[in-house]
């Protein structure tokens, strides 16, 4: 292993191999350990440092131009000011890093595959480039490739990202406010929860990008394409104290519990608002008016409706997996293509616990409904109203169906399940 007093050696040797001086030699260091190191104002330029570790560095107005910087590891270092201009960092974990005004111009962010060894055996394993949570106000990304890295929660505004290659990045919860995106490619990015107020979007590739929870009030959107991106259908925008509601939501979920609050609305009189195409699982609206509310293709997952006034309310294409809906006045509401399932339970590291929650639409009123081609997972329906409900369509599958009134429904229309026999 190197030691720390030759590390400095060699920095000092590549110093001279930039300024084409006696003595110098270009630095080759691979997984070299410059952890919490503190260097400023000097070039590190077409370096050679794949797999280093800088954890915790502080590397303030260092150039990092050309270097090949594959894998390395930036977690929480301080690099304010620093230029990274065509560098190789595919691969690189630069979690909470400290990177504003730095210049990443050019910069390659892919995925990069790593070989490590498993019981012996050398196996490959492809690692995205991980800016979660990183400071990145006022940087420099123009041209840069971010194909599939993870900028969730990151911190980019009045950044320029202007020409980058976004496809598939992962920017829920960002910060873009000001960004400039202008020609940016961000098909199939993850927006959701982002912030987008005043960001330059002329050109920008938005296709197939997940917009859910993204505030577009004021956000121009005129000259980019949203072709197939989700989230996007809302036509009214919200009163601004519901807004902050959705807002402080989506940062409750963006963040895993960690920041914002979770939606409660109970009681409140939301009628005629239109939440279409947001995520709002887990969200609370007992006893609320939402006559004539639009919820299409909204995420209702697990959230929380019982006793609520849906009545002619639009709920096309929903996901309500684990919702509780008892009691609810859906009469004359549509709920075509929604989704009635379950949500596996899961513990606070993620995984199964082997619990099953089921939506729950127990002495819910669905009379005169419109739930075409709707899919029904074994929810609970003890008492439930279908009378005169088109259920064409409707895949009831295996639910029980015992207590449901199906009195002047189309039930010989359903595509699936096994109605009550009442003769």
């Amino acid at each position: 292993m190197v030691s720390r007093t030759e590390l400095i050696e060699a920095i000092k040797k590549h110093q001279r191999y930039v300024l084409k001086q006696p003595g110098g030699k270009r630095m080759q260091l691979r997984n070299g350990n410059l952890s919490r190191i503190k260097m400023s104002k000097i070039s590190l330029d077409d370096a050679i440092m794949p797999g280093s570790n800088f954890i915790q560095a502080v590397i303030k107005d260092v150039s990092f131009n050309f270097c090949d910087l594959f894998g390395t590891n930036f977690v929480e270092a301080d690099l304010e000011g620093s230029s990274f201009v065509r560098a190789d960092l595919r691969g690189a974990n630069m979690a909470r890093a400290k990177l504003r005004n730095a210049n990443l111009k050019g910069a390659d962010l892919r995925s990069g595959v790593m070989i490590v060894m498993d019981a012996g055996r050398e196996r490959r394993v492809k690692r995205a480039t991980d800016l979660a949570n990183a400071d990145m106000e006022g940087s420099m990304l123009v041209g840069a490739n971010l194909v599939e890295a993870n900028m969730s929660g990151s911190n980019l505004m009045d950044s320029d990202l202007s020409d980058a290659n976004m496809f598939a990045v992962n920017l829920a919860g960002a910060d873009l406010t000001g960004c400039n995106l202008s020609g940016a490619k961000m098909k199939n990015a993850n927006l959701k929860g982002a912030k987008l107020q005043n960001a330059v979007l002329s050109g920008t590739d938005l296709s197939g990008a997940n917009l859910r929870n993204v505030d577009l009030n004021g956000v121009d959107l005129s000259q980019a394409n949203i072709v197939n991106s989700l989230g996007s259908k809302a036509v009214a925008p919200l009163p601004d104290d519901i807004r902050d509601l959705v807002n402080a939501h989506s940062e409750w979920l963006s963040s895993g519990g960690q920041q914002g609050k979770p939606l409660n609305a109970t009681g409140r009189d939301l009628s005629g608002m239109d939440f279409s195409g947001l995520d709002l699982s887990a969200a609370c609206f007992d006893d609320c008016v939402l006559r004539g509310a639009l919820f299409i293709d909204t995420i209702l997952a697990m959230a929380s409706l019982r006793g609520a006034d849906l009545k002619l309310a639009k709920l096309n294409s929903a996901t309500l997996n684990g919702a509780r809906l008892n009691g609810a006045n859906c009469q004359k509401a549509i709920f075509q293509g929604a989704r009635f399932g379950a949500v596996e339970q899961r513990d606070g590291r993620g995984h199964k616990t082997g619990v099953t929650w089921h939506a729950d639409l127990s002495g819910a009123d669905f009379s005169k409904a419109d739930i075409r081609n709707a899919i029904f997972t074994n929810p609970k329906m003890a008492d439930v109203k279908m009378i005169r409900t088109n259920i064409s369509g409707v895949a009831f599958g295996d639910t029980d169906l015992s207590g449901v009134d199906f009195e002047g429904a189309n039930v010989g229309a359903i595509l699936s399940g096994h109605l009550p026999d009442h003769s």
